[in-house]
């Protein structure tokens, strides 16, 4: 009997190792979904930063470079030395007011501010992270900007921050010394902030930061739209994967395992066939089994007949032994033996011919005592120490060959 121990299936390690491939795909996938979507999301504020930057920068530009110095050569002659007017005369006032009206007029959420350090307006003073930069900026002349993502309040924001305004020679009207600038600047903002400035110096930076954490939200909402649909996917192909595998490879085994089990519990069942016509494979397989089955039975056929050959020629030499036992004709003076067809054989001729008897030939003392008289008494040694020492040996008697 085939034993009954079975220590794993094939098949359900199969279908183990591809529900295996197919969650790990599928948690590979999700997750570059959803890093494909954050990736998309951070390129989309970085896009909307800078947008906002050029704009800011570009105003910061007009005002420094040719509205200031129009409006004050324009107005030199009959304006008052005390005379100060924000929205023509600071850039900053004018991107500040400018960016609140564009947040009134769109529903865009961020963060934007020209930092700096020790600047006029306390709305503008730098955090620490906005001094650093500043004070990294006039160390290295080459530094344009930093750009990355940051937690801030446990919201993941896109900051970035870009250089900003240079002081000109036109600048120092306003940053140079509280005496020479106009007095309703110095009524306004006070005499201590945002003077002592030189021609060359950082001034300030542009900073801003996008938050991310809705645009991440929405990564995640599609995300496990997606991942949802493509375990759907999943799903259906590892069961049409592991219903085709069933029925073109584990069947066709089963049946060759049942037959080889039929077999094994019953030889009559050797020949038997199976046909498999499931692929090359399996049907090569088939044909190998075929074989083995066919060439089981052959051997086995022809194994009884030879068992039965073999029985038959030891019957027969059980019989030929049994005549030895019946009554022999034999010489009574040369003692030989007349066998079934009348001839007249050597007593040891005979018995080796009806038995599987074999003789081999000596001599005892008697015999020796006779034909050797003088050398060995009938009492004398054993005939092979005379055999070893006497004459030659007469014709048809001898020692043992």
């Amino acid at each position: 009997m085939v034993g009954s121990r079975k220590n794993f299936s094939i098949r359900t390690l199969y279908n183990l190792l591809l529900l295996g491939m197919f969650a790990l795909s599928a948690v590979a996938v999700i997750i570059m979904v959803n890093m494909s979507a954050k990736q998309l999301a951070l390129h989309e504020a970085k896009e909307r930063a800078r947008i906002l930057l050029d704009r800011n920068l570009a105003t910061h530009a007009y005002f420094s470079r040719e509205l200031k110095p129009k409006v004050f050569a324009l107005t030199d002659a009959y304006r008052p030395r005390e005379y100060f007017e924000p929205a023509w005369m600071s850039s900053t006032y004018a991107v500040r007011e400018i960016d609140r009206h564009f947040k009134s007029l769109s529903r865009e959420q961020y963060y934007y501010k020209e930092c700096a350090i020790n600047a006029r307006n306390p709305e503008n003073e730098a955090d620490p992270f906005e001094r650093a930069f500043i004070e990294q900026l006039n160390r290295e002349p080459g530094l344009i900007e930093q750009a990355g993502v940051r937690t801030i309040g446990g919201k993941p924001f896109f900051v970035v921050l870009r250089r900003g305004e240079t002081l000109e020679e036109a600048c120092l009207r306003c940053h140079s010394a509280p005496p020479a600038a106009p007095a309703g600047l110095v009524q306004r903002y006070g005499s201590d902030r945002s003077f002592g400035r030189h021609i060359g110096e950082v001034v300030s930076a542009a900073s801003i930061r996008v938050p991310l954490e809705v645009a991440y939200e929405q990564a995640n909402r599609q995300t496990i739209l997606l991942s949802a649909a493509f375990l759907g996917i999943l799903g259906i192909l590892y069961f049409v994967m592991t219903s085709l595998s069933k029925r073109m490879i584990f069947a066709p085994l089963g049946k060759v395992r049942d037959k080889a089990i039929q077999i094994a519990n019953d030889e009559r069942r050797l020949g038997e066939t199976i046909d498999l016509s499931s692929g090359r494979e399996l049907t090569d397989l088939a044909a190998a089994f075929n074989t083995l089955s066919a060439n089981l039975q052959q051997s086995r056929n022809h194994l009884e007949e030879a068992v039965s050959q073999r029985t038959a020629e030891l019957q027969k030499a059980l019989e030929n032994v049994k005549k030895l036992g019946g009554l022999l004709p034999i010489c009574a003076s040369c003692k030989k033996i007349r066998d079934d067809a009348g001839y007249w054989k050597q007593i040891e001729v005979y018995i080796r011919d009806h038995s599987e008897a074999e003789f081999s030939h000596g001599i005892c003392p008697s015999c020796a005592a006779r034909l050797y008289p003088g050398y060995v008494s009938q009492d004398g040694p054993p005939a092979k120490d005379v055999q070893q020492e006497g004459p030659p040996e007469t014709p048809g008697a001898g020692p043992d060959r």
